[in-house]
């Protein structure tokens, strides 16, 4: 069985509010009436970006710190806005701003409760000061805790003016910020970047102005239409699914609106492909003209203009709970079934819905899109998955649509489960501990190596081979001055089969020993 990359539904948020002495500064303002300081023109972004969470993203986990010299979490990781809402108005001053302390607060938050491989945003709001601290101190772009160990993408709110002195000189540390939080993590390019969001002014309607722009860049909803035949239903992936690319294609790939289903399997035999990003499947709200009710059928009115539950015909139009839906039909047949469909995505790129437990106490099952790597090689152990199709007359009755039957290479083996480094480490080092036992144990040294090519190529792991190719090399070349000639041959012939470009990524080729035959003969004198 192959491992699955443990990308995560979610893109957790996580709001770092500078809550320093100079955020209590009063804004000014030629109203009399209005008495703002930096800190309430904050709070309204914040409840404005929540707004906008409330409608396009119910599901985003936000979480709330605070940070002065020392950083605090004021609200953990929530999907209730309200309780951020609620502790706004409740939250203390602290004495003077500290990036380093903020930056760290919120990577050790992040660490626990999500991990390394949990992508992130922070939302980084302050009054345009450096500083105290390593970086306030030195005024140094080197002292930054950055990049970080986790994917994130930073986005900076300076409350100020942007004509204030402080923000011309915090603004090259805030862009530096920004860029290394991007390009440490997402080097594949199908992650957008972070920004800062200047204001045009500073008051409250600027502000808000400003997170609606960061909102509408970063948090905006993914709607397409998810069909089956003639089944179809309009759907909002969450999170927003992001261009791919994938190395040795030179094109990226984008998803299209319209989600095709091509056929459906068992999920045992659909095993467990690398996902590039998994998304939740959440049905959107119909109306009367959409293509559920016609496919489904409404309920029938009556001579008195009424339904036959008793409910008017508008009331059953308003109320989308009461509509049925291809997306509950579709979730709860691949549940009981315990199945897979194959979607096609777009030009030469698939994917798979199943039914997908949440790992929290209330076990809600949920419809769940992970997104293939590109190509029709992502499930090598299926074939091209552009051929898979229904069983023909000639295929025996034991395999079933559209796996074929499965075929055992030589030089099998179990397979490698690299959950941790320690493992990898053990399969290389396997590897090398016969390398130094030749000729004696040639088939042993192939038989591993077939076994970590395959892992490594199903995993998309190149650059594994590279490196064991390498370390054969190497050892090659330490070989002692009386060892059998076959060593170095082997050894050399090894190294070069692994990099061999005409076999790279074909998962079905096996590594053979190379052929030869030594034999001692005396010379003459």
């Amino acid at each position: 069985m192959y491992m699955i990359c443990p990308i995560t539904t979610k893109m957790p948020t996580v709001i770092l509010l500078d809550v320093s002495l100079s955020m209590s500064r009063t804004v000014p303002t030629l109203d009399p009436i209005e008495n703002h300081t930096r800190l309430t023109v904050a709070t309204a972004a914040i409840n404005s970006f929540l707004d906008f969470l409330s409608v396009h993203a119910r599901l985003e986990y936000v979480a709330l710190v605070t940070f002065s010299s020392v950083c605090e979490v004021a609200v953990p990781f929530t999907r209730e806005f309200e309780n951020i809402r609620n502790k706004l108005p409740l939250l203390e001053e602290g004495d003077k701003t500290c990036l380093d302390s903020a930056l760290a607060g919120v990577s050790q938050l992040i660490l626990s409760e999500w991990g390394y491989q949990t992508p992130m945003q922070i939302i980084l709001i302050t009054d345009g000061s450096i500083g105290s601290g390593p970086i306030g101190r030195s005024r140094a772009i080197q002292n930054l805790p950055l990049p970080a160990p986790y994917p994130v993408r930073i986005h900076i709110l300076p409350v100020v003016s942007p004509v204030d002195p402080c923000l011309q000189h915090a603004m090259p540390l805030y862009q530096k910020i920004v860029d290394l939080a991007t390009s440490a993590n997402n080097s594949s390019g199908n992650v957008s970047r972070g920004s800062v969001y200047c204001l045009d002014q500073l008051s409250v309607a600027c502000a808000v102005n400003a997170i609606t722009r960061l909102c509408e860049q970063h948090y905006q909803e993914f709607s397409c239409t998810l069909k089956c035949g003639q089944f179809a239903a309009r759907v909002q992936l969450f999170p927003e699914p992001h261009p791919a690319v994938h190395e040795g294609y030179a094109a990226t790939y984008t998803l299209s609106n319209e989600i095709n289903i091509m056929g459906f399997m068992h999920v045992s035999e659909l095993g467990t492909p690398i996902a590039v990003s998994k998304h939740l499947v959440v049905p959107q709200a119909q109306n009367g003209n959409s293509s559920n009710r016609e496919n489904y059928g409404a309920k029938t009115p009556i001579k008195d203009g009424s339904s036959m539950d008793g409910s008017s015909p508008d009331e059953e139009v308003l109320d989308p709970n009461k509509m049925p839906n291809f997306c509950v039909l579709l979730h709860g047949a691949l549940k009981v079934e315990n199945m897979a469909a194959i979607v096609e995505l777009g030009g030469d790129w698939w994917g798979a819905l199943v039914a997908w437990n949440e790992a929290s106490r209330s076990r809600r099952s949920c419809l769940l899109l992970c997104v293939l790597r590109p190509g029709a090689s992502a499930a090598p152990w299926l074939g091209p998955l552009d051929q898979l199709g229904t069983c023909d007359e000639n295929t025996p009755p034991s395999e079933t649509y559209p796996v074929r039957s499965w075929r055992s290479y030589s030089g099998g083996g179990t397979g490698c489960a690299w959950a941790r480094p320690h493992a990898l480490l053990a399969d290389v080092q396997k590897v090398l501990r016969h390398a130094r036992k030749l000729p004696d144990k040639t088939q042993h040294l192939y038989k591993e190596l077939n076994r970590l090519r395959r892992a490594a190529i199903s995993l998309g792991f190149s650059e594994l081979l590279a490196c064991v190719g390498a370390a054969l090399e190497r050892e090659c070349a330490a070989l002692p001055a009386g060892a059998p000639p076959e060593c170095a041959l082997q050894l050399a012939h090894a190294a070069a089969a692994l990099r061999d470009p005409r076999t790279a990524l074909d998962v079905k080729h096996t590594l053979q020993p190379l052929a030869s035959n030594f034999t001692v003969t005396s010379m003459p004198h």
